[in-house]
């Protein structure tokens, strides 16, 4: 009987292990912001990397590549950092229409 419980116990620690170490994508991508359908493909290819291990490390791979666009906020408070940070010279006129028509479209 002891030895079914220790052996539950370790079950279940690599159980948890494992969704951790599974989880990592996931958790990069939310750090750097990504969202919409780049972050569902993370999700699903670290989903997928219980069955087939290289899709976790697609998945790694893209939550490390990919631009985070979503880093809290709605579109007005978005619209008025992008146009703070034109009106300091930090971006270009090009950058500045290219990123707010991007903010625009979603």
């Amino acid at each position: 009987m002891a030895e079914a419980i220790i052996a539950f116990f370790i079950m279940f620690f690599i159980a948890i292990v494992c969704v951790a170490f599974l989880a990592i994508p996931i958790m990069i991508a939310n750090a750097r912001g990504i969202c919409g359908t780049e972050k569902t493909i993370i999700v699903v290819l670290s989903i997928l990397g219980i069955f087939f291990g290289v899709t976790w490390f697609v998945a790694l791979i893209l939550s490390l590549v990919w631009r985070g666009d979503c880093l809290g906020g709605d579109e007005l408070d978005k619209l008025e950092k992008l146009s703070k940070l034109y009106k300091d010279k930090v971006i270009t006129k090009s950058e500045y229409e290219r990123m707010k028509s991007r903010l625009l479209h979603e």
